[in-house]
């Protein structure tokens, strides 16, 4: 598959950045398909794992340690996430892995058509100044 520059495949030094457009991609593609998306955060609360699921009647969190490890492995960790949060047959949990992968793997768009709705504000000191100015 070619890569376009600003597709999913070419988030090389912002790996944070890309957890969060692959967790919006998993997130509109499960709930598609009528199941609970859980949420995505980093890096788990626990140390020594890669992966931790928590689930409640409030919703599921999949913890993803992102440092020192191969993207694809992080978002093996996601998908694998997705299914243990929906407690699928396993032929059901094939068929959402197997979409999610698809997903991902397929995803071509610009990172920018992806809305992550978080806004961000800088905020600044203003040289020989004491007040501060937000843009």
């Amino acid at each position: 598959m070619k890569s376009r520059s600003g597709s999913v495949s070419t988030i090389q030094c912002a790996p944070s950045l890309r957890f969060a457009v692959v967790a919006k991609l998993l997130t509109n593609a499960t709930a598609s398909e009528g199941l609970l998306a859980p949420g995505f955060k980093s890096p788990p609360v626990v140390n020594d794992v890669d992966r931790a699921v928590r689930m409640s009647e409030a919703g599921s969190v999949v913890s993803v340690r992102l440092q020192e490890r191969p993207f694809e492995a992080v978002v093996a960790d996601m998908v694998e996430g997705v299914v243990v949060c929906n407690q699928l047959s396993p032929t059901a949990a094939s068929r959402l892995r197997n979409l999610l992968w698809s997903v991902v793997l397929h995803h071509e768009g610009d990172v920018d058509n992806i809305e992550l709705k978080r806004s961000t504000v800088l905020v600044h000191q203003l040289p020989n100044e004491r007040s501060n100015e937000a843009a």
